[in-house]
């Protein structure tokens, strides 16, 4: 079993939510492999209101998981995802990553992708 990690349960898990920060622990715990994908990186560093102390903060964190890059397989699995779903750029990007990876995408965000029935989806 292999986990990616949307971007808005990182950002729940530094914002204290019990629930997120319980269920990242459980799978360091349980040995579940976990990753990022490089646009979660990208995503939780554009604020323009970011400190540098909450920068460190992320950055340190990130470094637990893999982090994914976008290949030209994953680009043309997410154009596909993004004309067939009508699906965000940066979405259809994630998803793409899960489904070449194989990876259950866990994500709170599941409006912008239970229509991409070709991945794995778990809420929390």
């Amino acid at each position: 079993m292999h986990y990616l990690i949307d971007t808005n349960i990182i950002i729940d898990h530094l914002r204290g939510d019990k629930t997120v920060t319980s269920f990242l622990e459980e799978i360091e715990i349980k040995g579940v492999k976990a990753s990022i994908s490089v646009l979660t990186e990208y995503e939780l560093l554009i604020y323009p209101s970011l400190t540098r102390t909450q920068e460190k903060d992320i950055l340190s964190f990130i470094k637990i998981f893999a982090i994914l890059n976008i290949t030209s397989s994953i680009a043309r699995i997410a154009a596909e995802f993004r004309r067939k779903h009508n699906c965000g750029v940066v979405d259809s990007l994630i998803a793409a990553t899960a489904h070449k990876n194989k990876s259950i995408l866990i994500t709170r965000n599941t409006k912008h992708f239970i229509p991409i029935k070709e991945i794995q989806i778990k809420t929390i």
